[in-house]
């Protein structure tokens, strides 16, 4: 029992934050229909940035907002100045690009701060734990799934519930139309990327405080992320969601079981035999199967 209790809450850990990061990539891929590869390096640099203010003085829960803010900010910049340029373009042009840059920011973070591991102590009102069926989960791990919930649970309302959502949707389904009922399709491009990039930031932001943070953690969970995004298909918000539930489970499970070693190569060959089964996705549309 304690078993399946400690795998069960290290995969909701893991599939809150597999899911609030998947959110934002699927977003810009259905959108933009850009596989924006410098997202590994939003979730790295909203890592360091929350590492940075909890350095001087910030409380660690504070940060997650300002975070939030500093990478919109990149992620708007970078598409508003670099990737627009290039979006008509074909596809290898934007995905050569955005590699370039995510090779770039970690090539510089390496330089500037070597390749170490960050690590963000534990505030003492997170220090402790609940014990259940003999399975014990820390405090900071809780709070950090529920934050991760919460800011999914908020993306979604946005991108289902508000007008800029509706925006947002009109623009994934059919730009021409878009642009004939009055949507600027190119602030809805610039704000799409700034919105994912926050929500990168805030997946590094809560990864340092519970796993740590680098310059090369980024490439390795844009891969998670990547492989959740195909996993749970584009076109829906709770695709990624389930694409993280299941990958997650799977990754904990055979963790548990076999070693870590060998969690990431049965996930993917999971990811392999769905794909073949549902080549969409878990809950993909049609429309973005390709």
């Amino acid at each position: 029992m304690t078993f399946l209790v400690q795998v069960l809450f290290d995969s909701v850990l893991l599939m809150s934050l597999l899911a609030l990061g998947a959110l934002g990539f699927s977003l810009v891929w259905g959108v933009l229909n850009v596989l924006n590869l410098a997202y590994g390096a939003f979730i790295m640099l909203g890592g360091f940035i929350s590492y940075g203010l909890w350095a001087l003085g910030v409380d660690f829960l504070l940060t997650i907002p300002l975070t939030m803010a500093a990478v919109f900010g990149l992620g708007w910049a970078l598409q508003r100045h670099v990737v627009d340029n290039v979006i008509a373009g074909p596809a290898p042009l934007s995905i050569t690009l955005t590699y370039g840059i995510n090779l770039a920011v970690v090539g510089l973070m390496l330089y500037f701060f070597s390749a170490a591991d960050r690590s963000i102590l534990t505030a003492p009102y997170l220090d402790g734990f609940v014990e259940v069926a003999g399975a014990r989960l820390p405090y900071l791990r809780i709070v950090t799934a529920a934050i991760a919930i919460a800011l999914t649970g908020v993306a979604w309302w946005v991108f289902d519930r508000t007008e800029l959502g509706a925006s947002i949707r009109a623009t994934r389904l059919d730009q021409e139309a878009a642009r004939l009922v009055g949507i600027d399709t190119r602030r809805v491009f610039n704000l799409t990327t700034g919105l994912a990039a926050s929500l990168a930031g805030a997946m590094g932001a809560l990864t340092a405080q519970a796993h740590g943070i680098s310059p090369a953690a980024g490439d390795h969970l844009l891969l998670q992320v990547l492989i959740v995004t195909v996993l749970g298909g584009l076109g829906s918000v709770t695709g990624p969601v389930a694409g993280a539930a299941v990958l997650a489970i799977v990754t904990c499970l055979s963790a548990s079981l076999f070693g870590s070693t060998y969690s990431l190569l049965i996930g993917t060959l999971m990811v392999l035999v769905i794909l073949v089964v549902r080549p969409a996705g878990l809950l993909g549309k049609r429309f973005y199967e390709a």
